[in-house]
């Protein structure tokens, strides 16, 4: 009698494979630029200055001293935190949808 293979867990590979974890890591930083990106250069036209690139992927704009450093530092957050709230609502609607079967 051949010997019976046991089956796999329950998501240890799927859950776990490089190509998920690069796609995962590359979906977020494409939603956090993006939208840093926006708020970053509405936040420059609003106070009256062009935007540039250093405001963007320069750390060294991050300053304590400047009004400048501390509402880039603001929009920094706030970016995060609108990230972090589409893709919750992402992984919700995704959840959601593969329950409804």
């Amino acid at each position: 009698m051949a010997r019976r293979r046991r089956p796999p867990r329950p998501g240890a590979l799927a859950d776990l494979s490089p190509s998920r974890i690069l796609k995962q890591m590359a979906l977020l930083q494409f939603f956090y630029y993006g939208v840093a990106i926006v708020l970053i250069v509405f936040t420059t036209f609003v106070a009256g200055r062009h935007p540039d690139t250093k405001a963007i992927l320069d750390w060294r704009e991050l300053r304590g001293d400047v009004t400048t450093g501390w509402t880039l530092a603001l929009c920094w957050l706030l970016g995060s935190l609108i990230t972090y709230v589409i893709l919750s609502h992402l992984q919700f609607t995704i959840a959601q949808s593969l329950t409804r079967d």
